[in-house]
């Protein structure tokens, strides 16, 4: 039975049996105040649970801890790694000052849920909504300009953060690619790879464009290597009343790479949510040229090649977009001739980077049809 059609109370029969065998030498193991939030059907599932259990020592100790399932069925990305997250995200918990959730087991078994699935620290915050945008509706609209600048400048010091840990010394190494491919290129592989399975034999004018351009505007040389979050943007991150970070979350694309990356997905997810549905850029959100600089001034390295990397992140969101458009026709939430996987926003905005022609028609976002 899929998780999301199971009793909670089966969820949480489960869940304390595997607790126990995580905990083979702890009595009195029990699990409360359960709850599995509604998920679209496109992402992980989230179980938040309370934790308890008597060492063998005697001593109580309860946690509060989310598991998150990775997809049982089809999904956005063509697989979920989720021993990879964990290590990675235990080791930025535990050995930096990445407000990461530490993590806790990560259990490769899908009999357990259905599926794989990775057991972390609950974290508390504000997230940035993407549907709606948070420059749309929301709690970010209602603070004044001087917390949304804090907002910004807060999550590129993390950020810059993330690209400061030393990944050799936190034993990261296997996120090195085989080969000695460089690990932007190995991206550029990734992704050629995820678009082809995503869009499933479609054609698209604009991602194939884009892919092109990125092979022949492709640096001479690069920045460090440096730890990439693979997902970063203020929608992934938890923010305290005071807009500090209070945990980084989604890992589902860490890997290695130039820090120019991250900060190119950072500037186009913002422009996304911006020029690209129409939206203005909330009063004290950084410019462009103003984030550019914030992040300079944190990492105290100069962002080389921003225009291409903004650029590779419109490709890939791309061609995310069309993999969402595929898959949301599938689950029912399209109907079979919806544009939105050839005509979205990225897409518009990839077109327009790269000098092509813009898909014609209404462009159509995940937004609002989840």
């Amino acid at each position: 039975m899929a998780l999301s059609n199971k009793d909670p109370q089966d969820i949480k029969d489960d869940l304390e049996a595997w607790l126990r065998r995580q905990l083979p030498e702890a009595t009195d193991v029990g699990i409360d105040n359960l709850e599995v939030p509604q998920a679209s059907g496109m992402s992980n599932l989230t179980i938040l649970f309370d934790a308890s259990w008597t060492t063998s020592s005697g001593e109580a100790t309860s946690e509060q801890l989310v598991a998150r399932v990775a997809p049982e069925g089809p999904a956005v990305f063509m697989d979920y790694d989720l021993v990879k997250e964990f290590r990675v995200m235990q080791a930025l918990a535990e050995r930096t000052s990445v407000p990461v959730p530490r993590a806790r087991w990560v259990e490769e078994d899908p009999s357990v849920l259905g599926a794989q699935f990775l057991v972390m620290e609950r974290a508390f915050g504000d997230i940035p909504s993407d549907d709606p945008p948070f420059t749309a509706a929301g709690w970010v609209l209602e603070l004044d300009a001087a917390q949304q600048r804090a907002l910004c400048e807060n999550s590129l010091g993390v950020l810059a953060d993330i690209h400061r840990a030393d990944w050799q010394a936190l034993g990261l190494d296997f996120l090195v690619p085989a080969d000695g491919v460089h690990p932007f290129d190995a991206d550029v592989d990734l992704w050629q790879r995820i678009f082809d399975w995503g869009r499933a034999g479609d054609a698209n004018p604009a991602v194939e464009a884009g892919f092109r351009w990125i092979a022949e505007h492709r640096p001479s040389t690069f920045s460090d290597t440096v730890l990439n979050w693979g997902d970063a943007r203020v929608g992934n991150m938890m923010f305290a009343p005071d807009l500090r970070v209070t945990a980084v979350l989604d890992w589902e694309m860490v890997c290695l790479g130039p820090p120019e990356v991250e900060l190119g997905w950072w500037l186009f997810l913002l422009r996304h949510h911006t020029e690209g549905i129409g939206a203005p850029l909330p009063p004290g959100f950084l410019t462009r040229e103003e984030a550019i600089a914030t992040y300079e001034r944190f990492s105290g390295r100069p962002a080389l090649d921003v225009d291409f990397y903004e650029t590779w992140a419109a490709v890939r969101l791309s061609a995310l977009m069309h993999r969402a458009g595929n898959l949301m026709i599938e689950l029912g939430m399209l109907p079979p001739d919806a544009p939105m996987k050839l005509n979205n926003p990225a897409s518009q905005l990839l077109a327009k980077l790269i000098g092509v022609e813009s898909p014609t028609g209404d462009a159509q976002s995940f937004i609002g049809n989840r």
